[in-house]
């Protein structure tokens, strides 16, 4: 391969890996901080965080290592919470499809909690249709693996 051709190939490969790369960075700059809030929430009741889930860019759910206490956090341009519980005031749990209308189109996905110290429920939305999120991904096994947890 003569000289000229190679600087136009790795010229070229730059240009396509650079945006690439720096988008994930971004990503992944986002989801530490997305994380460090929930940690910031589990350090107020000296908690720390065990196991935990982040979807998107904004959201995050967890569990304390003691599976004593319930984390989550989402915060989006028509959405933002954060909120802990304690596990054994979750009465119930259940999912929540919000389908758009007249389609099988999910359009919200959010977990219930019923309390027991409460007669509200309380919402954790999971994923809402928006300009940005429209289709929906690894939402769906997030809520079926944190109702799993939740409903035992």
């Amino acid at each position: 391969m003569d000289t000229p051709n190679m600087i136009i190939g790795i010229v070229l490969s730059a240009i396509i890996l650079l945006p690439i790369l720096l988008i994930n960075k971004s990503v992944l700059q986002k989801r530490k901080r997305i994380i460090a809030k929930l940690d910031a929430l589990a350090i107020i009741d000296n908690k720390k965080i065990g196991e935990l889930d982040t979807w998107t860019d904004n959201s995050v759910i967890g569990i304390s290592t003691d599976n004593s206490k319930l984390y989550f956090s989402r915060n989006t341009d028509h959405y933002e919470k954060e909120i802990a519980f304690d596990l054994k005031n979750i009465k119930e749990c259940t999912i929540v499809n919000t389908f758009k209308q007249g389609t099988n189109n999910i359009e919200k996905l959010e977990l219930l909690l019923e309390l027991y110290d409460s007669k509200d429920r309380v919402s954790l939305e999971i994923f809402k249709v928006d300009e940005k999120n429209f289709i929906i991904g690894e939402e769906m096994r997030i809520a079926k693996k944190w109702y799993s947890k939740l409903a035992s």
